[in-house]
């Protein structure tokens, strides 16, 4: 009883030590805990057990010797006692057979069970316990729960990863970890580690090892459970083969603390190092830092987990020159939670940790960048153009301004010291503004702007605010400090929204360009053959007046491809010199039948205006449309329509803070009306092509985007003024006009303009001559070679400009070449000049195109003495322009 008390207080000892978790017992221990139970068997067992044993054996062997000469007897007689001497016989070979299978087989031997007996009999000690403890064990069933005891996860597996048993402490780690098997099987171990990303290539090492039956270990953290993200935590993992079971191998998982200072023994020693270290594995993982480098980085423990968290940038260079572990110093910028981000050098030193384990890195930072800084406006920042201030505390929170110059306390009216700095910048600047010093803290860089409206309506002015910390002394806690810079960008924010708008008009011009230029190719046909069918049925043919609704419908449409030409500001102005009274004058009777009844129209003249050189028919579309506006916004109870004028000096014109007007003289035209005006929301859009208030189907927004195309191509400005339920007014500012510059602008005009002659309406409209027509539209070029034709021409026709050349080539005596200016390959211009000068071709010119001429006279100028006709034109038209460029009025 005594060694059992010593065996059962050395077990409580190890317990103690160890506690809740008791390591697993030596071979040593197990051999002294046997000898113990032997004995107690021996003391307890009574006198009438060694009797009993003892009869017991030779007993058996007795009936062993019996059966043996029964089995011989009833062999030798078997022939004399008939069927059930042979089945008594059968039998007993029967029983011999099966106890020969077991014993070859070693399902069990005799012998072994005869040894047995004589042991306990004879109360020996067992002498070869100490070379197989293993299989004394498994008969004792002590192996197993030996296993469960053990505080670390045990598991047995094949070498392929299928696991063949799992002791208690894996089974209870892979339940907090959620990967139990199906059917609460134990998990392999590359699913119990297979959630850590950068820890896979210790896991393959592992397994690796494994399949290959060599011993390895790592220490592999992983995130067990999902409460909170889960919980951070390490494990030294080992794998070791299986002597005398080659195809299997057994897994270690000892938990270790998670605590850096207590990792090992170097992180234990470095631990108070005054200077910055840390310990980085191949993967970048960081294993664990010392206070030092903790202090510096201004973070706290546990939150540097990678070398992503210490460096700015790109990382892969640098680990690899650390794991070299040559002391080689590398240059690199850390981040900093408490301050910008910093200079520092690396150095590795030695290696250390469980298998591949990591290098030991000592941390300088350059501590120049740290110095106090003493931020104070000196005179010359005090009178500088741009705004500088001092702001103490928490941009967004607390932040007042304790020093201003001039330049910010005008814009921010901040003249008092102290002021908040809320009461002068708006909250959702602020917040940005916070953001960008975040931002900046840990990416470091040159500080964004954040740009804020300071001021409404004419008056507002954006500003873009830099902000700058003032770097202070680390671990102080003092109050923070920020400069904050300021920069008017009034201006260039303007010139981007202008530049915005105008390229976006000039996107959708250039489509409305491109739509008018095939509508009209198509108009050109109608209205040319319907006014051939005109000749055939004259007026008192029924067809006649089917004829002249198709002709009147398709100039309707030509007229709308010339507001598309408007729109995308490249139609063909005819400017002039007039008064805007007298325009005004002459077209108010058709906008009173445009406006209706139920609007009045008021038309107040201002005096001695000066007078304005624009388009005539291009400026009364502007205001036919205004006013059509104003009558709809009006609808449907009517109401008064005010067309007022009026003369703009050039200071006058500056202080109306009106985007696009510059110092001249103007006349302005103003169209009001007293409907229910223009929500503010949507004044920047009224101008936006294809914009519209209407219901669909009752507008198609081109109506004040195509006054806003003339009124700019016409070299004037628009604005609109609207209050709600006050009505809207749109104001036209026109440049005036001097009187001395009409002479010098009409003699620049004429060179500009060089358009077929058109002078006269001949009344005979036939000729000779010889014409090549050179079109790629089939029916538009059918139209003008028939049309020529029928006026007694000769006419040729070219598909493109190749077949116009490769005709030339054979024969260049013609007296008029008639050209589509846009061609696929070669364009009409470029084919004309080519011809002259390889060809040397002398006829006269005349260009047609669905473009306005404004659009192509860039290609026309290329060509001397070269007329122009647009698309749409009619037969009279073509037939005109023909006979007075062959045959000019003043020859005639």
């Amino acid at each position: 009883m005594a060694g059992v008390g010593s065996i059962k207080s050395q077990e409580d000892q190890l317990t103690s030590e160890a506690g809740a978790s008791p390591r697993p017992h030596t071979r040593e221990e197990i051999i002294e805990m046997m000898d113990a139970a032997a004995a107690k068997a021996r003391k307890t067992a009574k006198p009438t057990d060694g009797i009993l044993n003892t009869t017991s054996f030779w007993l058996l062997w007795a009936g062993v010797f019996v059966a043996l000469a029964a089995i011989v007897y009833v062999l030798l007689s078997a022939s004399d006692a008939g069927g059930a001497g042979i089945i008594l016989a059968g039998g007993l070979a029967l029983l011999i057979a099966v106890f020969l299978t077991g014993a070859g087989m070693k399902m069990f031997s005799p012998v072994l069970v005869t040894g047995m007996s004589l042991r306990r009999t004879s109360g020996k000690r067992p002498g070869g316990v100490e070379l197989a403890g293993a299989e004394i064990l498994g008969a004792l069933g002590l192996a197993e729960r030996v296993l469960d005891g053990d505080a670390d996860g045990r598991l047995v597996a094949r070498r392929d990863g299928v696991v063949t048993y799992a002791n208690k402490a894996y089974f209870a780690l892979a339940k907090q970890a959620g990967v139990m098997g199906p059917a609460g099987l134990p998990p392999r171990i590359d699913r119990l580690f297979a959630q850590q990303g950068v820890e896979a290539t210790k896991l393959f090492r592992l397994c690796k090892a494994a399949k290959s039956g060599d011993p390895a270990e790592e220490v592999i953290y992983q995130t067990i459970g999902l409460a909170g993200g889960g919980e951070r935590r390490r494990f030294e993992v080992s794998v070791r083969p299986i002597k005398g079971a080659d195809d299997y191998v057994v897994w270690r998982l000892r938990e270790l603390p998670v605590e850096e200072d207590k990792h090992d023994a170097l992180a234990a020693a470095y631990a108070d190092l005054p200077r910055p270290v840390f310990a980085l594995e191949k993967s970048g993982q960081i294993a664990w830092t010392n206070a030092a480098l903790r202090d510096k980085l201004g973070a706290s423990r546990g939150e540097l987990q990678s070398i992503d968290d210490v460096i700015l940038g790109e990382t892969r260079e640098l680990v690899s020159t650390l794991w070299r572990i040559d002391r080689t110093e590398t240059k690199a910028q850390v981040r900093r939670r408490d301050a910008d981000p910093a200079e520092a050098v690396f150095s590795a030193f030695r290696r250390g940790g469980v298998g591949e384990g990591f290098a030991c890195v000592e941390m300088v930072v350059d501590e120049a960048a740290d110095k106090v800084e003493d931020v104070k406006l000196s005179g010359d920042i005090s009178e500088s153009p741009f705004g500088v201030a001092i702001i103490e505390g928490e941009i967004n929170r607390d932040g007042r301004i304790v020093e201003a110059n001039k330049a910010f306390t005008d814009a921010f009216s901040a003249e008092k010291k102290n002021t908040p700095l809320a009461k002068c910048v708006n909250a959702v600047a602020l917040e940005d503004i916070a953001d960008e010093i975040r931002r900046k803290s840990r990416s470091g860089g040159s500080p964004k702007p954040v740009e804020t409206t300071i001021g409404e309506g004419v008056n507002a002015r954006t500003f873009a605010l830099y902000a700058r910390p003032v770097r202070r002394k680390r671990g102080s806690y003092g109050v923070r400090r920020t400069l904050l810079y300021t920069v008017d960008v009034t201006d260039r924010k303007q010139m981007e929204e202008e530049y915005a708008q105008d390229q976006k008009l000039r996107g959708i011009g250039e489509l409305a360009s491109k739509v008018a230029h095939d509508f009209n190719n198509y108009l050109q046909v109608v209205i040319g053959h319907c006014e051939r069918l005109m000749l055939k049925h004259p007026a008192g043919d029924p067809a006649y007046q089917d004829l002249v609704q198709i002709r009147e419908n398709a100039q309707r449409a030509a007229n709308t491809t010339k507001q598309l030409l408007a729109f995308s500001r490249k139609q063909t102005l005819k400017k002039e010199v007039l008064s805007i009274t007298e325009l005004l004058r002459d077209f108010s009777p058709f906008l009173n039948r445009s406006i209706g009844e139920k609007v009045k129209l008021e038309l107040i003249n201002g005096r001695a205006l000066p007078t304005i050189r624009v388009d005539k028919h291009q400026l009364e579309t502007a205001i036919m449309n205004l006013a059509v506006n104003a009558r709809d916004a009006m609808a449907p109870k009517g109401g008064i329509l005010t067309v007022r004028t009026q003369f703009l000096s050039g200071e006058e014109a500056t202080g109306r803070k009106v985007q696009g007007l510059s110092e001249q003289d103007y006349v302005l035209l103003e169209v009001s009306d007293n409907g229910p005006g223009v929500p503010a929301e949507l004044i920047d859009k009224i101008f936006d092509p294809f914009f519209t208030t209407k219901e669909s189907g009752k507008g198609t927004g081109l109506g004040l985007s195509t006054v806003y195309g003339i009124v700019r191509q016409l070299e004037g400005v628009i604005a609109l003024k609207s209050e709600p339920g006050k009505g809207a007014t749109f104001e036209i500012y026109l440049p005036a006009y001097e009187e001395d510059q009409v002479e010098a602008s009409s003699q620049e005009a004429s060179k500009k303009i060089t358009s077929a002659p058109a002078r006269r309406e001949p009344q005979d409209l036939t000729g000779a001559g010889r014409i090549l027509v050179v079109e790629d539209e089939d029916p538009v070029r059918a139209f003008v070679v028939a049309t020529l034709t029928d006026c007694g021409y000769e006419v040729t026709q070219a598909e493109d400009g190749e077949d116009a050349l490769d005709i030339l080539e054979e024969d260049t005596d013609f007296d008029l070449v008639i050209s589509d200016v846009m061609m696929p390959d070669l364009d009409g211009p470029s084919m004309i000049a080519q011809a002259r000068k390889e060809l040397d071709l002398g006829s006269k010119v005349i260009f047609m195109s669905a473009y306005a001429e404004a659009a192509v006279r860039d290609q026309l100028d290329i060509i001397d003495g070269a007329g122009y006709i647009q698309k749409p034109f009619t037969l009279q038209g073509i037939a005109v322009a023909v006979k007075d460029t062959l045959f000019p009025p003043d020859e005639a």
